[in-house]
């Protein structure tokens, strides 16, 4: 088995139908990917229901774009990609930095052991990536249970 390392990630869009979204949920965690934000709304033509629809905005691994393709592909779905400017990119490999520190971590984590600007944790916090409780004067922070 060949082992490929990706440091680089992709802010891409999935758009596509609800069922079997599970399955790409899967696969972008198994990628050690995450979703940012979900979106579900119906989609009408007059008074006419057409269908459900499920906008993810997630961040990838860029090595793992074409296989997310093609399970947005086989579940009837669409995947874009996002261009972002240089500090875009900067603030998604900081994001993910935290983020794959976290999921080593089995309990809360102080904002200095974290080690990054508390500005960045508060926009997690608030994109629900991250819990935050503060304990002894100390802010401590943890991934959220996902939904």
């Amino acid at each position: 088995m060949i082992y490929i390392e990706c440091n680089m990630y992709s802010l891409v869009v999935f758009t596509g139908g609800p069922h079997n979204f599970h399955e790409l949920e899967e696969f972008i965690e198994d990628a050690g990917g995450i979703i940012i934000q979900r979106d579900t709304f119906s989609v009408h033509r007059g008074q006419y229901f057409l269908r459900n629809e499920v906008r993810v905005l997630c961040i990838i691994p860029r090595c793992d774009e074409d296989a997310l393709t093609e399970t947005a592909r086989r579940i009837k779905g669409e995947v874009e990609g996002l261009d972002t400017d240089d500090e875009t990119r900067d603030m998604i490999e900081s994001l993910m930095g935290v983020y794959d520190q976290l999921a080593g971590e089995a309990s809360w984590t102080s904002e200095d052991e974290i080690g990054v600007d508390g500005g960045l944790l508060h926009e997690m916090v608030e994109m629900e990536l991250l819990e935050v409780r503060r304990r002894n004067g100390v802010n401590e922070y943890r991934l959220s249970e996902q939904k």
